[in-house]
């Protein structure tokens, strides 16, 4: 996914180079060498691992989200919004506010949040971060192999202008097929102004690709004309 970005309006830049972020390693006090080898009861001693494996995968999402909000706030800098012009075929669905939409058998859902500007990002007020919550879900086992995501992500306010959305690498989604009514998670975040921060609403292109075409096939006639069109847009009601 790689959105063009025309000539939008640029914003001063600041004298120092952007800082690299800070939530990737997380250290807390060192223990005493005096403290007891295992302070836990029973109970609590017997639930610290899942604990600790929580608390592992809470800190590892904080440092995927704050390296998102990182890129998203370098490309704030360099333009304050992004314009796409498409000569593709487009069927916009529109989705309410919490509830899920069915594009060829496949579910989406999604949410946007405000969060704290990360630190290490020396904004003032008038520029917000917001977390993307993506879901997807396979639907039937003829869909399993569309193990594609999304293009043209992007929020957009209601005067039309819209700022990139940043969605991070995947880990655990597989690339052969999905399994049917699994919910994988897409995480992805993006900086916009303060001011449009609450109305700004997510729209993307969902992808048609399925995994057991073969790479080949892909530049012949007669296998491209049977694919299923790439026509439809989703756009995601804040409230």
């Amino acid at each position: 996914m790689s959105p063009q970005q025309g000539p939008g309006t640029p914003l001063p830049r600041r004298q120092s180079p952007d800082p690299e972020p800070a939530a990737h390693q997380v250290s807390g006090p060192e223990p005493s060498p005096d403290a007891p080898q295992d302070p836990l009861p029973g109970s609590e001693r017997a639930a610290a691992p899942g604990g600790r494996k929580k608390r592992t995968a809470l800190i590892a999402t904080a440092a995927v989200i704050v390296s998102l909000v990182t890129v998203g706030a370098r490309s704030y800098d360099g333009y304050l919004f992004y314009e796409k012009t498409t000569t593709k075929e487009t069927k916009e669905t529109v989705v309410p506010a919490g509830q899920a939409a069915k594009v060829k058998n496949i579910e989406w859902r999604a949410t946007v949040t405000r969060i704290e500007m990360p630190d290490n990002l020396q904004y003032g007020p008038e520029v917000a971060a917001l977390k993307v919550d993506i879901t997807k879900k396979v639907l039937d086992a003829g869909s399993a192999t569309k193990t594609g995501l999304f293009s043209d992500a992007k929020l957009e306010d209601r005067a039309g202008r819209s700022w990139v959305v940043n969605v991070a690498p995947e880990t655990d989604r597989p690339t052969d097929r999905l399994e049917v009514g699994k919910e994988y998670k897409i995480l992805a975040a993006a900086v916009v102004p303060t001011a449009v921060a609450d109305e700004v609403e997510l729209s993307f292109r969902p992808s048609n690709y399925r995994s057991d075409t073969p790479t080949a096939d892909l530049f012949k006639r007669d296998t491209v004309a049977k694919l299923e069109d790439d026509v439809d847009v989703l756009r995601f009601r804040r409230r």
